[in-house]
């Protein structure tokens, strides 16, 4: 099977059916299930490491999630350095990007990590050195953290969430010449995040200028990020003519004298902008162009369906043997015309692909003990992972 064709099955799981008179044939297209998994230990991790399908990019970046759940660190580095250097930059084809006039956008280009993706993956991979013990590899990749975000690649771009999580790591392992304070002052001039967040920073920035001990913090990956669905809108252009919303709710930011919850919130921004103009113009220009090619393939679905419906009446009205073509027809042809805004919608929609496996919501805290205080509270609904 072609890669291109391989990847358009794979990334949107279809149900391909084959009509041949009466014959049917269909065949449900989807990544491979893991619900029969070993008992946690080394036998789950290669379970899970040799059911990776790296031409499937999101599927690799999930199943990468879940090897560092199940505590797979080595399967963990071996994969997330490998996504990362097949993921992380845009390479363009004529062809591929002319196909995609036609077809939605993300079909059949490559995915390409977000500068959040990439952070958050850096993370990940410092903790997996962490539980191997290997500090050096640790420190360079929580260096390296800081440089995918900055970097101008095709995504790019700082993220609150990611400063958060990259000061805690300094605050818990300093070295000479790197400190957390950076990303405490970054965060604390942030106008995306709450003032109360913002406060949280600048306290810290005041706690390291007076050399006060670092706290040792506790990080929790809270819930799972929410799916995303999409309308189409035209007064404003600049994202193209999209409205992008989470299918529920982010949890609220959160602080207390024990902790810190804060949201993924910007994650999903990153994710509502790709088709702004001046983030992905291509991505923009392609949007427009393809608008009127959809609505075509719509009024091209319609006009077949009425076809289907006038030329079965016509030749039931010919032909008295065929009394009950006209209701058969109608009824096909009607059934055809409702599938115009699906044709519609499919070739319109944008690409909303993602690392799914990622949290929600984060939660920090200092506090030696059992978690309490009111975001933890909030906390524990969101079914809590420990990460550090």
């Amino acid at each position: 099977m072609l890669p291109s064709l391989r990847r358009i099955l794979y990334r949107n799981g279809l149900l391909v059916s084959i009509h041949l008179g009466h014959f049917t044939a269909s065949a449900c297209v989807t990544t491979e299930s893991l619900n029969e998994m070993p008992p946690k230990g080394q036998e789950r991790c290669d379970y899970i490491h040799k059911r990776i399908n790296w031409d499937d990019e999101i599927q690799t970046l999930d199943r990468i999630s879940l090897l560092f759940y199940n505590a797979c660190y080595g399967e963990v580095v071996q994969a997330g350095q490998r996504a990362r250097e097949d993921f992380k930059h845009k390479t363009y084809s004529v062809i591929k990007e002319s196909m995609e006039v036609f077809l939605a956008e993300g079909t059949v280009t490559d995915y390409v990590l977000e500068s959040y993706e990439r952070g958050y993956l850096s993370l990940i991979l410092a903790m997996a050195y962490l539980q191997q013990k290997n500090q050096q590899a640790q420190a360079v990749e929580l260096n390296r953290f800081y440089s995918e975000e900055s970097a101008l690649l095709y995504n790019h771009g700082q993220d609150p969430v990611n400063a958060l999580l990259q000061a805690d790591m300094w605050d818990n392992y300093p070295r000479d010449g790197f400190s957390s304070r950076p990303f405490w002052l970054w965060l604390s001039r942030q106008p995306k995040v709450t003032p109360e967040i913002r406060g949280f920073a600048r306290s810290r920035v005041a706690e390291l200028d007076r050399k006060k001990p670092n706290p040792q913090w506790q990080i929790y990956a809270l819930g799972r990020f929410p799916d995303l669905d999409w309308s189409m809108k035209f007064l404003n252009n600049k994202d193209g003519y999209f409205t992008i919303r989470p299918t529920r709710r982010f949890p609220k930011s959160c602080i207390d004298p024990y902790g810190l919850l804060m949201p993924t919130t910007s994650w999903f921004e990153k994710i509502a902008v790709r088709h702004h103009h001046r983030y992905h113009p291509l991505v923009n220009a392609k949007s427009w162009i393809r608008l009127p090619v959809g609505v075509a393939y719509g009024i091209t679905t319609a006009v077949t369906g009425a076809g289907v419906m006038v030329g079965g009446c016509a030749l039931s009205a010919s032909h008295d043997s065929l009394n009950s073509l006209c209701r058969v027809s109608i009824e096909g042809g009607v059934a055809i015309i409702s599938q115009s805004d699906d044709v519609v919608d499919a070739t319109l929609r944008p690409d909303l692909g993602h690392w799914q496996e990622v949290p929600e919501a984060v939660y920090i805290t200092s506090t030696s003990g059992p978690n309490k205080g009111t975001c933890w509270e909030r906390a524990k609904n969101l079914n809590p992972r420990r990460l550090l």
